[in-house]
């Protein structure tokens, strides 16, 4: 599905869906009873199911039937007077008391009127080569054109819909033919119109005629239908409401023909091959077409029809989802979109059972009671996992087009890390109440509805979102929030990230070692577009200070091309001001430089120059530390300071940028609110090489860091960095390295600390040793004394993989490498790279020895099968690796309170 598809253009789509339940009743005749389906029909309601219909019984024929439209619709619609909303969509209000006019619910302006004239057309041919001409009013001003009357035809047709399932019901309720005959003439109407439908591209900001008028459709086209909707479902559900009435031979005698077999014929055998033909079957949208197919099939008792739904239904679990059992389009958003479409597919295929002696002539399969959810229990675990990363609030975490505000979960009083390793996404976490905090670094790849934010971070602390993603506008700032220079990351040189085939990959994961949190991946494939960056790797360390605060250790490499911007959001939901330690002197209106020209955005499609939003800048230059105090402006206690300890001079520009979350669906509102934006630059000779070393403080009452300082290491080296971090009596001595065995010993100078290995802290009150935590090295001591000849790190090669759905006893892998057996590995993560330089990572249950072999048995099923060099995964993306698959289990250490 396209990128832009927005969201909430799915919830009319399921009107039906919700309004009318049905679950398929198992029929093993060679032709069903009908009604096929159960609609929910309450038999002590039924003078409520007549009042529902009064209004379209009071009508002439004519009349209603002037509600299915001749020949198309517009789905999408904006208000050319004031550009309320977004993207046209639900703007306008209509009534049945007036349905020929539509009211703007921002300006109030009705339609049509004289001031905006459909005074244009677009003209095209139908399949049948018929010339059809839809009139529009077109903006000069903004370039846009307005199909204002068809929009007014989609509204009438859309009441249509849900009157037609309402007759049906009251048919039933009360076996009245006249309800039964408005149905018929409405059904036999569809069937003479479907086949003169031209196929128009109906989507977001575009209305014309499809190129081909014959399937497979483009994937916002269609006849019926304006996006993977084409079989019309709530004319099926009234074909099967009202199928044994006699107002069908009574018409047929009047026509001349069977109405019955000229429906089927005519319409719904046509829109379902054009949904058979669309190649997007895994998609979002699954609770669309697929279902309606199987409904379609269950109703005219064509089980090849039910039997495809479920193939369509069965390849969205088995191929859309990754090994962690997040969506592949990586939003908390359309994750639960599709999950919610696939438990709808799948119970519209409840306790089916195909006629008798009925076998599919593909499958090769007969379904009798079936049971689709026993036969996908996956569904189940896979419903609830973007949860895994919702803030404490309950708020889901905004990577990629996730809705700001989405919330799935309730508030919850503890929060520890977690993590999403085959989607790409880890959240450090801690604390329990107002103390809970969430420090989440993002490494996934782009597949759809996604943003160019590899290795960006986001962060919840004292009850808020500080440094926020701004996750998904359909407002005229959607580039800025998909944008890198949108988000909490380095911008290379001022470019953009791609999305695709930019997986990132884990290099470590230690979700609690004695308190401390790490995380740390690559990105470098979401720079392919620079030649000469081979590193783009960011690390995150959550480090407790009391019960009630922690600080988090942010460091940031790069090297390749010639500028990088290390830049970051305040807070998108509550106004904060930004206050620099460094004087910031130099005053610009934007980030734009010479030469670069702007044009406003106005659409939500309109793409430009990011740093144009980054407005009424002050900027300097900084040789030495400097802080940025992010404050809140309702309550100044509270707040982040950003501590950045660089050593090279650096630019540092301070403006604000459009926070966008607060305008939430309305386009008008887009530029009413700000919040701070940081970009601290560095620029120099090809390739640059950077090391953003940042602590973020997160405070509530006062600050309470007193000093945070970069510190010499010897020997030097460029990615190899040294800080401490005072507050109180306590001073934290933090070093990190990108080392790997045989490490190199480095030292603090004047502080007798020395390490091997890659990450170590220190921590000291009043010069006495009060904790020392090692990670993936082997020795990290203060005056001779604290942790030695540590085992770093364990390595070797998998020689083949096992899973339980393959019917071994474990998901594990096998390796010849000495490791412990039991469990002394249980929760500690290891790190599978495969031949291409890709990774996952996996949770270790226990190790299990296995003759001359060593069996790594896995938290979860780790989804990869191996036959000698080849490795493929089972989940999506459903890649393969060529060459030797290597494996690191990297190991800490802590030394307790002294």
């Amino acid at each position: 599905m396209s990128p832009n598809t927005p969201l909430c253009l799915f919830k009319v789509g399921l009107i039906v869906l919700i309004v009318t339940s049905y679950v398929a009743i198992g029929c093993q005749s060679s032709r069903p009873r009908y009604p096929v389906l159960q609609h929910d029909i309450d038999p002590a309601k039924a003078s409520a199911c007549e009042e529902s219909v009064v209004t379209i019984m009071t009508m002439s024929d004519s009349e209603m039937l002037s509600f299915l439209p001749d020949w198309s619709y517009a789905r999408y619609c904006e208000c050319p007077n004031c550009y309320g909303g977004v993207m046209g969509l639900d703007v306008f209000e209509w009534s049945i008391d007036r349905p020929n006019q539509m009211k703007c619910r921002f300006c109030g302006m009705s339609f049509p009127n004289d001031k905006y004239p459909e005074n244009r057309k677009i003209t095209g041919k139908n399949k049948l080569g018929e010339e059809i001409s839809f009139s529009f009013f077109y903006s000069e001003n903004r370039k846009k054109s307005h199909f204002l009357s068809i929009h007014n035809i989609y509204l009438k047709r859309r009441w249509l819909d849900g009157q037609l399932v309402a007759l049906g019901k009251a048919y039933q309720v009360s076996r009245k033919e006249e309800y039964a005959r408005r149905v018929v003439l409405i059904l036999d109407k569809l069937a003479q119109r479907y086949p003169h439908y031209p196929v128009m591209q109906n989507g977001n900001g575009t209305f014309r005629f499809q190129g081909s008028q014959v399937p497979p459709f483009s994937w916002d086209s269609g006849k019926w239908g304006c996006f993977h909707n084409e079989i019309p479902r709530s004319m099926i559900l009234a074909y099967d409401l009202v199928y044994e009435s006699m107002e069908f031979d009574k018409l047929s005698k009047l026509k001349g023909y069977n109405v019955r077999d000229k429906l089927v014929k005519d319409c719904f055998h046509p829109a379902y091959k054009a949904a058979e033909a669309s190649p997007y079957h895994v998609g979002n949208v699954v609770g669309y077409d697929i279902t309606s197919a199987a409904i379609l099939g269950r109703v005219l008792n064509e089980p090849r029809y039910v039997h495809r739904a479920y193939e369509w239904m069965k390849k969205n679990v088995d191929e859309g989802f990754f090994c962690d059992g997040m969506w592949k389009e990586g939003t908390a958003s359309y994750h639960y979109m599709t999950i919610g479409g696939l438990q709808s597919a799948f119970k519209s295929m409840k306790g089916y059972s195909d006629p008798n002696g009925y076998i599919d002539p593909i499958d090769g399969k007969r379904f009798d009671s079936l049971e689709p959810a026993q036969q996908v229990p996956i569904l189940l675990k896979i419903a609830n996992v973007p949860s895994k990363m919702d803030w404490p609030n309950g708020n889901s975490s905004c990577f990629h087009d996730t809705h700001p505000y989405e919330k799935r979960s309730g508030a919850r009083n503890k929060t520890v890390s977690s993590i999403l390793p085959g989607f790409g996404h880890a959240s450090l976490g801690r604390g329990t109440g107002i103390n809970q905090m969430q420090a989440q670094l993002h490494f996934s790849g782009g597949y759809g509805h996604a943003h160019a934010d590899n290795l960006n971070i986001s962060l919840f602390a004292k009850g808020s979102e500080m440094l926020p993603d701004l996750g998904y506008t359909l407002t005229q700032m959607r580039h800025w929030a998909t944008c890198s220079l949108g988000h909490n990351l380095v911008v290379v040189n001022r470019k953009d990230q791609v999305t695709s085939r930019s997986n990132g990959d884990l290099l470590s994961y230690f979700p609690n070692s004695g308190g401390v949190s790490v995380v740390e991946a690559d990105g470098r494939r979401s720079y392919s577009n620079i030649h000469d960056l081979d590193i783009y790797r960011r690390m995150l360390v959550t480090i407790p200070v009391s019960d009630e605060d922690a600080y988090i250790v942010d460091i940031f490499r790069v090297r390749g091309g010639n500028a990088h911007d290390w830049t970051i959001n305040g807070d998108a939901d509550q106004d904060t001001t930004a206050m620099c330690s460094s004087d910031l002197n130099n005053k610009q209106k934007w980030m734009l430089e010479e030469g670069e020209e702007w044009k406003e955005p106005t659409l939500s499609g309109d793409v430009f120059n990011s740093y144009g939003m980054i407005r009424d800048v002050t900027y300097g230059s900084s040789g030495g530390p400097f802080e940025i105090n992010f404050q809140y402006t309702a309550d100044k206690t509270k707040g982040i300071r950003i501590h950045i300890t660089n050593e090279e001079e650096t630019e540092v520009w301070l403006g604000k940028s459009p926070s966008v979350r607060r305008a939430e669906k309305d386009m008008r509102k887009a530029w009413d609110y700000w919040m701070p934006k940081l970009v601290v630059r560095r620029k120099g000779e090809a390739p640059l090489q950077s090391t953003f070393t940042v602590v973020e403080e997160p405070y509530q009452g006062e600050p309470f860091i007193s000093k945070v300082e970069r510190i010499k290491l010897v020997p030097q080296e460029k990615h190899a960095v040294a800080l401490r971090v005072a507050y109180g009596e306590t001073v934290d001595t933090i070093i990190s390295t990108i080392d790997n065995p045989p490490y190199e010993e480095r030292f603090v100078a004047n502080s007798g600390i020395r390490m091997l290995g890659k990450l170590g802290i220190v921590r000291q009150t009043s010069g006495n040793i009060k904790g020392i935590w090692l990670f993936n090295g082997s020795t990290l001591t203060v005056g001779g004394e604290g942790i030695k000849n540590n085992i770093g790190q364990y390595g070797g090669k998998i020689l083949d993989a096992l899973r339980k759905e393959d019917g071994n006893p474990y998901d594990a892998f096998v390796t010849n490498a000495e490791l412990p057996s039991g469990h002394v590995l249980h929760g500690v993560w290891m790190i599978v790279q495969h031949g291409n330089g890709a990774t996952h990572g996996y949770e270790i249950d226990y190790v299990e020895k296995s003759g001359a072999k060593t069996l790594i048995i896995t938290a979860e099923d780790h989804g990869l099968k191996m036959n000698g060099n080849k490795t493929q995964e089972i989940f999506f993306p459903l890649r393969q690796f060529e060459g030797v698959n290597r494996f690191i289990i990297h190991l800490s250490k802590v030394m307790a309170d002294k």
